[in-house]
């Protein structure tokens, strides 16, 4: 039994690497031919062959190229260190760049497969700590379409959902009593990574994720009743995201609403279609609180199929009508089930961490092209809280 197990996840493992590879080949031969050689992930190879001549040229020092000594090129010379998010994940790619030769597709294989490898081992550490939730686990994280393509190829995405993935590794095997010195190395560097591509990722994930093991594995908290410990999470849990955030020039510049409202101005500005509309505000904070339900509504559940606007945002709809249909159904069974402590502490997680992001990230970047990628980073969550209720259900009535 054992053996055909291990068989069967073995191709499952195939068929997820191949498809993760082929996604991120379809993404280049998209771009280089529906957008016309325009788009970020064209942008992110040509700015990493740049850097990677210029340090063969001798222009820039070996400390230089790696990130050890500050640039000496200009802007004009080098514009993807105009933004330090893609000036880190362009480094990245340079780096990989000297051993591909700088061939887009050969690139794009290795980042998708790198991809699939901590995708499939965070699955995999998923299914052995739950086994009953095996196939949930699988759809979920490895073969809902966009999320799979989105985080695939040359896109900051794939970086972003390794290290995710890694840390979600790491933190299952340490739960499971498998402590290991290096554990560490992992960890800081998920973090890191995750800090330098997408800062508001680790902002969220951090605090919900340090103070949900607290909650679930303390013993100091046990005399407490659950609605007092959640009164109390929830407390510490602001506390520790301001203090987080505060880290970041974003917000200890005291200028957090005001950049939301100019990143969602020039994406409006900038949207030919695709656009998701807010209610306008006469001051920054008022535009953010005003509309945070429809941000946070529109990032977890739209697009319509009513709303989609080309052949791939209608099937990013359909996907999307499929959750809504699985979370009105999980919402209503939902009473009828009974919870332990670990699938409280960890769905309520979930809820927090996508919820603030979905928010956060829609009202930022108001539109449905770039939220089909960006929603990569909690989505997946989603999915699988929704779809292990469905699953919890299902096993009681078939028992």
């Amino acid at each position: 039994m054992r053996a055909q197990t291990r068989r069967d996840d073995r191709i499952v493992f195939a068929i997820f690497s191949v498809l993760k590879i082929s996604c991120g080949l379809l993404m280049g031969f998209l771009y280089w031919t529906y957008y016309e050689g325009v788009g970020d992930t064209i942008y992110f190879h040509e700015q990493a062959q740049v850097l990677f001549n210029f340090f063969q040229t001798d222009r820039i020092s070996f400390s230089e190229w790696v990130g050890i000594a500050p640039l000496s090129l200009t802007h004009a010379d080098f514009s993807a260190q105009a933004e330090p998010r893609t000036f880190f994940f362009v480094r990245f790619l340079s780096m990989l760049t000297a051993f591909t030769q700088g061939n887009y597709l050969i690139m794009s294989a290795y980042v998708s497969f790198f991809s699939a490898l901590a995708t499939w081992g965070f699955a995999r550490e998923l299914v052995r700590s739950t086994s009953d939730n095996k196939l949930v686990i699988y759809v979920a994280i490895l073969f809902v379409p966009s999320i799979t393509f989105w985080s695939s190829g040359l896109l900051k995405e794939s970086l972003m959902t390794t290290a995710i993935y890694v840390l979600g590794i790491v933190i299952i095997r340490w739960l499971k009593k498998r402590q290991k010195w290096w554990y560490f190395i992992p960890t800081i560097l998920s973090i890191y990574v995750l800090w330098k591509v997408k800062y508001y990722v680790p902002i969220t994930l951090m605090p919900v994720l340090i103070l949900t093991l607290v909650f679930y594995r303390a013993r100091f908290l046990r005399r407490f009743s659950f609605s007092k410990k959640l009164i109390l999470y929830f407390a510490l849990l602001i506390i520790g995201g301001f203090g987080i955030a505060f880290i970041h020039p974003v917000f200890n510049s005291g200028r957090f609403f005001e950049l939301v409202r100019i990143s969602h101005d020039a994406i409006v500005v900038n949207s030919t279609d695709a656009i998701i509309h807010f209610q306008n505000a006469e001051n920054d904070v008022w535009f953010f609180i005003k509309n945070l339900p429809i941000s946070w509504f529109t990032g977890i559940f739209r697009p319509f199929i009513w709303e989609s606007f080309s052949v791939f945002s209608l099937l990013w709809a359909i996907e999307k009508t499929f959750f809504s249909l699985a979370v009105i159904s999980a919402i209503i069974i939902s009473r009828k089930l009974i919870f332990n402590k670990a699938e409280l502490w960890w769905g309520i997680a979930i809820l927090i961490y996508g919820s603030v992001l979905s928010a956060v990230i829609t009202i930022a970047t108001p539109n449905f092209g770039s939220l089909i990628r960006y929603e990569v980073a909690y989505m997946p969550f989603l999915w699988l809280l929704v779809l292990t209720v469905l699953n919890k259900y299902r096993n009681k009535n078939t028992v």
